[in-house]
């Protein structure tokens, strides 16, 4: 279980760095090979899936919303987030139930940590990549900080509901019996 978890942890700041770097061009392969990997060795139930989607969804918003306000600024005048930025939520959401499945009984450390993370990977992300933060930084950090106390917590909730309600749906197999 731990060396899952820590692979699990492992390939997300890997795949993360990768599709920062990389761009679209990189994200797309690297994030479909890591979605097709976790799906198979890790989990591939109904519930998995609809995490990782309604996180993608979750993320296409909060990130438009970012670069729609002026907070997030695209090297473009593109209102929509870019692939390999999107993909950063799909690799997101396959964390959610494994490597940080701890803070989904911890929401309150969740918010600070996600506060804290969510605006710092905003910043690395745009110091590794074309895009840039509008200034003053501490205002606009101080607004991502905020808006990520809310996302991980609700994110990792997520996870944990889906889950348990897959768990709790009776196989069909037991059914029959």
């Amino acid at each position: 279980m731990l060396k899952r978890t820590l692979y699990n942890g492992v390939v997300f700041n890997l795949s993360w760095l990768a599709c920062v770097l990389g761009g679209s061009v990189v994200a797309a392969p690297v994030v479909l090979l890591v979605v097709a990997v976790h799906l198979h060795f890790f989990s591939s139930n109904k519930a998995e899936i609809a995490l990782i989607f309604v996180v993608v969804l979750l993320g296409i918003v909060v990130d438009g919303i970012f670069i729609r306000s002026g907070l997030l600024i695209p090297p473009d005048s593109s209102l929509w987030p870019p692939l390999w930025l999107t993909s950063l939520w799909a690799l997101f959401a396959t964390t959610l139930n494994h490597s940080m499945r701890w803070f989904q009984n911890h929401l309150y450390i969740a918010a600070c940590v996600g506060g804290i993370s969510g605006a710092l990977s905003y910043l690395a992300g745009t110091r590794l990549s074309d895009f840039s933060l509008r200034e003053p930084l501490p205002v606009t950090l101080g607004i991502f900080f905020f808006v990520w106390c809310i996302v991980f917590p609700t994110c990792a909730l997520l996870g944990k509901q889906l889950r348990n309600s897959e768990e709790s749906t009776p196989s069909k197999d037991t059914n029959i019996r």
